[in-house]
């Protein structure tokens, strides 16, 4: 069955009250999700490349060294994954 096609699974009249505060008040319109958005399907890898940065990456690192940061996944403490090439 292809997304497009589902029906609705609540009723047609909105169920919950909305709410006069926040940043996003307002009257709810639906309680169904929209169609899936297409056109961002590299986000992932932007992000990714984001988050891999070197400046990025040395910041986290100065992060976890000042927290003390226990042995990873490798089990290699933050003393070690220093002296890693």
């Amino acid at each position: 069955m292809l997304i497009q096609h589902v029906l609705p699974q609540m009723s047609t009249t909105v169920e919950r009250v909305g709410v006069a505060c926040g940043e996003a008040a307002g009257d709810p319109v639906s309680e169904e999700t929209g169609c899936p958005r297409y056109g961002n399907e590299d986000t992932g890898l932007g992000l990714l490349r984001a988050a891999l940065t070197r400046e990025n990456l040395q910041a986290a690192f100065k992060r976890v060294r000042a927290n003390k940061g226990a042995a990873g996944v490798d089990g290699l403490d933050i003393d070690q994954t220093a002296r890693h090439p």
